[in-house]
């Protein structure tokens, strides 16, 4: 018995070893002269292998150079190219329509995917100008591969199943907008039951060298360059009936380490989409990423830290420009996870839009933005942003007589002082709130010919903002002015004069044809300034008594003002103090001076007409006279 079973396992042997040599002759025929190609191309428009030649040395094995495949579904068009390579499978399961790969070996490796335009719903955030070419598809097809070759509902569908895959230099993944080019090493494997059923199984990315962008050539945008580092992830199994596009990525689980340099992320425009008063930029630096995901999750403890060159924040009307740090975290907070975007600035200039010089320069600003739980697809939905800048210094003060309304003969000469301030706001209307102080000695100012000279606080209470339509409610806010003096040739009389002003109702529209409403109560030391500019000191003896008003001390003001694009009008001045009492209503604008006054000092009272350089006193009945006077146009 053992003799003849010595005897039939010899015959076998002799026999494979006669057919060994038909088999490479009649496999590398077969090819050699494209028989296999011709077999897998019957539907070019659907699926293309080719390759520049192949052949065989044992069956189930073969080694390809050129090698190149595109196939295309109703949502992807893909593309794969390897410079060599070699394919271990079953060739009797291709029997029951099924593809069973124990090896993938490859060198030079390039693989392209993209979307299909005529392929819905497509992310409002995707950009298919940066979307990769793939040799041999239009996008979107003409004519469809599904109506070619319509789906046979009861056929078998395709079982492919590859268990090792090892891809050295790798050289681009490109899939969609998103593009790496360099070198890395791929070992991983899938299970595909087309139609059915899609696994990629635990799958490891080392990455050597290389850069990410979005998109290629002359209009892609640089992110990442000199990157190092590993991967690891697996999808786990879904339905790609169901799950199309970005929705596979809630099955994708695994972890990337990746150190580099930060080329641009112009691509954090995208973060701030649903902010479009804020927009950051950030320029070259190292970069460093743990990201870490369960089931397209993003896990606390990811982050990617960037050290740009600089930082560039636009926030409204105004760039703040500088070298910085950009963090993004994913922090627990309560039972729930949040996303954390920290901006800081480790010195930065501030200028306004459409000036070339910076009015305002420091050394700490601190932009902090929080979102909803990160998610792939859904990276950064900010609920909160805040705006934190330490003391600031402001080296020239005349930079802020472009917030003064034109030709009304007001304008401050020298000065300057230090600034702070912070801000926050929230969605989903994104209303804000904060404050701002300026803080300035030996302020030099200009009203007409008279020139002043004192120190200046602001304290500018940011009560409401409407960043939407750039609304600023800044009732509550103070101003206060101290150590007042005259530089003119005419001087006003007793020393330094001071004011504290509070705007009790105020707000701001920038653009608007009266940018300011307030109503206004203050404290002055004195009505000398009034008098001075409106009113100077009466040579006329029997309104002598007017100049007594100006002795008067600690009197209360409060008044109404309205500024326009060209004109500043003071309505329902009233100052009082002791038996003083001063009333008013004045229009400053282009060439128009007009004013009237009222003053009362017990029994005695008198009244002030301005109009251009000309004061017409009131001496008859000038409470009537004040009390009837038209409304200025």
């Amino acid at each position: 018995m053992k003799r003849i079973l010595r005897r039939a396992v010899l015959a076998i042997l002799l026999l494979l070893a006669a057919l060994y040599p038909l088999y490479l002759a009649v496999g590398n025929w077969y090819l050699r002269e494209g028989g296999l190609q011709k077999l897998l191309n019957r539907r070019p428009e659907r699926m293309s292998i080719v390759w520049d030649s192949a052949w065989t040395s044992w069956p189930g094995v073969v080694h390809v150079e050129g090698f190149r495949m595109r196939s295309q579904s109703r949502v992807f068009q893909w593309w794969l190219a390897v410079d060599r390579g070699s394919v271990d499978f079953d060739m009797l399961s291709l029997r029951n329509r099924e593809l069973l790969i124990g090896g993938i070996q490859g060198r030079g490796t390039s693989f392209r995917l993209r979307r299909r335009l005529d392929a819905p719903p497509r992310s409002a955030l995707s950009r298919p100008e940066l979307y990769p070419g793939i040799p041999g598809f239009e996008n979107p097809p003409d004519p469809k591969p599904e109506e070619i070759y319509p789906r046979r509902p009861r056929s078998k569908p395709w079982h492919i199943r590859i268990s090792g895959v090892q891809l050295d230099d790798v050289r681009e993944v490109w899939v969609e907008e998103y593009r790496f080019a360099g070198r890395a090493r791929v070992a991983g494997g899938f299970d595909l039951r087309v139609r059915e059923r899609v696994e990629v199984e635990p799958t490891r990315v080392e990455l050597f060298a290389g850069g990410f962008a979005l998109g290629s050539g002359e209009r892609a945008f640089p992110i990442l360059a000199q990157m190092r580092g590993r991967m690891y992830g697996k999808i786990e199994a879904y339905d790609p009936q169901r799950f199309k596009g970005k929705e596979v990525l809630r099955f994708l689980s695994g972890r990337a380490d990746v150190d580099g340099r930060v080329e641009s992320l112009e691509f954090l425009d995208l973060l701030f989409r649903q902010t479009r008063w804020v927009d950051v930029r950030l320029g070259p630096g190292p970069m460093s990423a743990d990201i870490r995901l369960r089931r397209g999750r993003f896990l606390a403890g990811s982050e990617l830290e960037a050290r740009p060159a600089w930082v560039t924040m636009d926030f409204l009307d105004y760039r703040a420009e500088g070298p910085g740090a950009a963090r993004w975290t994913v922090d627990p907070n309560g039972d729930d996870l949040e996303g954390r975007l920290a901006l800081a600035f480790e010195r930065f200039t501030l200028r306004r839009n459409g000036y070339k010089v910076s009015h305002v320069r420091g050394s700490d600003l601190r932009i902090a933005a929080v979102s909803e739980e990160p998610r792939i697809g859904g990276l950064f939905k900010p609920r909160r942003v805040a705006i934190d800048m330490a003391k600031a210094e402001v080296p020239d003060l005349t930079f802020y007589n472009a917030y003064l309304p034109a030709n009304v003969g007001m304008a401050l000469t020298s000065g300057s002082g230090t600034m702070s301030g912070h801000f926050r706001a929230a969605a989903p209307d994104w209303r804000g709130s904060g404050e701002l102080r300026l803080d300035a000695r030996s302020v030099g100012a200009r009203f007409e010919d008279r020139r002043l000279r004192g120190n200046l606080k602001v304290h500018s209470r940011l009560r409401r903002v409407d960043l939407g339509d750039k609304r600023f409610d800044l009732s509550g806010s103070d101003v206060e002015l101290t150590d007042v003096v005259s530089l003119s040739a005419t001087p006003m009389q007793g020393g330094s004069w001071w004011a504290r002003i509070h705007l009790d109702q105020a707000v701001i529209s920038p653009g608007a044809p009266v940018f300011l409403r307030a109503k206004v109560e203050s404290t002055l030391s004195d009505p000398r300034p009034l008098f001075s500019f409106l009113a100077p000191e009466s040579r006329n003896r029997l309104i002598r008594w007017v100049d007594r008003l100006l002795d008067v001390q600690g009197v209360g003001a409060v008044a109404d003002v309205e500024i326009g694009g060209g004109y500043v009008d003071v309505d329902h001045l009233a100052i009082a103090g002791g038996e003083a009492q001063v009333l008013g209503r004045f229009r400053l604008g282009g060439e128009e001076r007009r004013g009237i006054l009222y003053a009362s000092l017990g029994k005695l009272d008198v009244g002030v007409e301005l109009e251009g350089t000309k004061r017409d006193w009131k001496i008859l009945r000038p409470k009537k006279w004040f009390e009837s006077y038209p409304p200025f146009e």
